[in-house]
């Protein structure tokens, strides 16, 4: 099992990227640990999963663009560096190509567009099977959030952050 909650990293490219890595080790490795080659395959699936092949090589440029790679960040959700990778990974730049788009990349780093996107405010993809999960287990054994909570150890608004639920609670201010 893997919970990745939004504190894990300031960038909800690399935010999307890990959970896409964590899937990978649960599909491809069960409960192995791991080790450098099971990390390099955990990598292979999250690119695999978040940028088919076959579907990003005809948006990728075939000489390294990184205005285009911007635009083509926004539409898929992942980062730049992701997709220079992609790119050299697929053959379409050299390895010595990818180098200089990471120098560049660096050097650009925190100017408009190219500013890592902070992962609160990013609705992103809600743990569709756990709100299920907890949604059958409140209808039919009458479990409740700070039931759940208790039972975790946890916080209640963190069980609400994961479910994706709404803290409908209002809010008290001291004046």
């Amino acid at each position: 099992m893997a919970i990745l909650t939004p504190n894990r990293t300031d960038d909800v490219y690399r935010h999307r990227f890990t959970a896409a890595h964590e899937l990978g080790h649960l599909v491809l490795h069960g409960d192995a640990t791991g080790d450098s080659r099971q990390e390099r395959e955990a990598d292979a699936f999250a690119a695999e999963f978040l940028t088919p092949a076959a579907s990003i090589a005809p948006l990728l440029p075939r000489r390294l663009d990184l205005a285009q790679l911007t635009e083509i960040r926004r539409v898929w959700g992942v980062s730049i560096d992701s997709l220079i990778y992609r790119c050299r990974e697929l053959g379409m730049i050299s390895d010595a190509t990818a180098s200089r788009g990471y120098q560049r990349l660096r050097a650009l780093d925190g100017q408009p567009g190219f500013t890592a996107e902070p992962v609160e405010g990013f609705p992103g993809e809600q743990p569709a099977l756990l709100t299920q999960a907890y949604e059958l287990a409140e209808q039919e054994k009458g479990v409740t959030i700070p039931r759940l909570a208790d039972e975790l150890g946890w916080h209640p608004a963190r069980v609400r952050r994961l479910l994706g639920s709404p803290d409908t609670r209002p809010i008290l201010r001291i004046v």
